[in-house]
Order: C-alpha cells, then structure tokens, then sequence
C-alpha cells in the first residue's frame, strides 16, 4: 500500500513546516498549502488526492470555511475527510459547518493530532473532537 496522503492548509508558516516535518516523520506523504486558494490550485494539479485534509479556518485571500464549500463542490474531492486545526473560538461551529470529521483546537498536541488522524483515516465517518 503506498503511504497516505495529507494536505495541510495552514498559513502560518511555521505551523505549517511544523506539522509538514512532524506528519512526514511519522511516514506520510504531505502537500502544503498557505490558504484555501493555494490549496485549490494544489489539489487541482495533483496526481492523487489527499486521503484527508488538515483545514485552518482564519486565513487571507480565501478561508477554511469557503475552501471546504468549494472543496465539496467536486465529487472526486466530496468524500476527503477533514480535520479542522484552528486556535478560532467558534472552531467547533466551524468543523460543524463544514462537516469535518474532526477538530482539533491550536495549540496542538502531536500525539492527539497523529491519533486523530489516524482514526479518521480508519473510520472516515466517525467524528472526533479533540478540542
């Protein structure tokens, strides 16, 4: 089986290394991207599509939010599951409004980040809040 693929959109850069360095360590192949727009264009030019999506919400030129409404809008990329990651108040109304499978609030713990990946990935239906 080839490793899993995960896109992070996060446009904090150091966050976005961090969590870059920390996923492909633990043996995943990682695209990144700084906002929704840059993420579009990623996912637009790629040869697979991710197997999940770790989302920030607050991020210039286009949101967590607007990415995931029009991430949904293609049906080869409907059915990722995403992970919301966001230091946000109203992170769990978000992660609700954009049916991911998981939140997770900022500051993140690698273990809890990793575990609910890797839940996600086994159960893609199952929500979990680690926030």
């Amino acid at each position: 089986m080839s490793e899993r693929a995960i896109l992070i959109v996060e446009d904090d850069r150091d966050i976005r290394e961090t969590l870059a360095d920390a996923l492909e360590q633990e043996g995943f192949a990682v695209t990144a991207a700084f906002d929704g727009l840059d993420a579009l264009e990623k996912l637009r030019g790629a040869d697979r599509a991710p197997d999940i999506v770790l989302l920030d919400v607050m991020m210039p030129r286009m949101d967590g939010v607007q990415f995931a409404a029009e991430m949904r809008k293609t049906p080869a990329w409907n059915g990722i599951p995403i992970v919301l990651v966001t230091a946000d108040v109203h992170g769990k109304s978000a992660a609700r409004e954009v049916g991911a499978a998981a939140f997770l609030k900022k500051p993140i713990k690698l273990t809890s980040l990793f575990d609910t990946i890797r839940a996600t990935l086994a159960a893609p239906t199952e929500t979990t809040d680690q926030g």
